[in-house]
């Protein structure tokens, strides 16, 4: 599973009805299993373009990297890294270790890059 972008089922809050909903949305696995978890990271659209980090946020053209199969220009979030449960990764979407491993490794870079940021800002 480490390096495949999965379908997964996570939370959001939804505005307009004013609840807590799920949907799917792409990961990509980086780590685990541990516990019957993954750790990911968040595959974005972005729709404010504002909020894309320069730093951080690994951009994925769907043309450059067709058999990824998403759509469209996607992002992947290296800051954003979070777990879910095993049962949460519903549908293999990719293999982006496979299939495009200097992107892969290009994330893994960012990934640490940021981890060693947070370390070294620590209290």
């Amino acid at each position: 599973m480490i390096g495949k972008i999965y379908s997964s089922i996570s939370p959001f809050y939804d505005n307009t009805k004013g609840v807590n909903a799920f949907k799917r949305r792409p990961v990509l696995v980086i780590s685990g299993p541990r516990n019957n978890d993954y750790t990911i990271l968040p595959v974005s659209t972005i729709t404010h373009k504002e909020c894309i980090d320069p730093d951080y946020d690994v951009k994925v053209e769907p043309d450059k990297y067709p058999r990824l199969n998403l759509n469209r220009i996607s992002y992947i979030r290296t800051h954003k890294q979070t777990t879910v449960h095993q049962a949460s990764l519903i549908k293999e979407i990719g293999d982006l270790k496979a299939e495009y491993e200097e992107l892969y490794l290009t994330v893994l870079e960012k990934l640490e890059s940021f981890n060693k940021m947070v370390m070294d800002n620590a209290i």
